[in-house]
């Protein structure tokens, strides 16, 4: 027996329970890798690592070697770069590496050592892998090197607003703080208009339809 799930580019997923349950975690959590979605869904390894295949090999999921993980997604996903997001932002400590870029480009690895509270080669090892899969790039700056993003943060927010709601609603509030905070010291005697151009921005970047929708 099958059945439809999600209509997936009107693709069929067999009805068996398991199955089921890995390729909805996958549809949803795009980029997870096997560790993961045994944890979430307490679904013995070999279970998992079996059903994997299955589905790897029916065409309805992909998986792509990303650093130390092999990650999983839907055929829906698109674009080597969305894969290296996603798979980044499943993984705690560099999602919260990149966030911290989007909040504060040019940041050094000293600032990123005392916002995480870790040791600075554990934060070099990270931010070593971002700059491996391209999605971080390092310049020196007179006697400090400091990183940034590499390519259209658009990129980041459209995957954080889609795949990870929660997450993107705390940082578009931070960045709201943020751009009030930077308008109030940069137009010192002025009115309340330009806070109200800034809240008018940032909602419009919170409401602007995503162009990953519908892959």
């Amino acid at each position: 027996m099958y059945i439809d799930n999600g209509k997936e580019q009107g693709q069929i997923v067999p009805a068996t329970d398991n199955k089921q349950r890995i390729y909805g975690y996958i549809k949803t959590n795009p980029g997870s890798h096997l560790r993961k979605i045994c944890k979430e869904l307490t679904i013995a390894i070999g279970d998992i690592q079996y059903q994997l295949k299955f589905l790897e090999k029916s065409g309805l999921i992909k998986s792509r070697r990303i650093g130390l993980y092999k990650t999983y997604y839907t055929v829906s996903i698109l674009g080597e770069r969305d894969e290296k997001i996603l798979a980044i932002l499943q993984q705690e400590t560099p999602r919260d590496v990149i966030l911290y870029l989007i909040e504060n480009p040019g940041a050094t690895q000293t600032e990123l050592v005392h916002h995480k509270g870790f040791t600075a080669p554990t934060i070099n090892w990270h931010i070593s892998r971002l700059i491996e899969i391209d999605l971080v790039y390092s310049c020196k700056e007179g006697r400090f090197v400091k990183y940034y993003l590499e390519g259209n943060v658009e990129d980041i927010i459209t995957l954080l607003k889609l795949y990870h709601p929660s997450v993107w609603n705390k940082l578009s509030n931070r960045l709201a703080e943020l751009f009030l905070d930077i308008a109030s010291q940069s137009r010192p005697g002025r009115d309340s208009d330009v806070k109200d151009d800034v809240k008018d921005d940032i909602n419009e970047l919170a409401d602007k339809p995503s162009t990953a929708e519908g892959r």
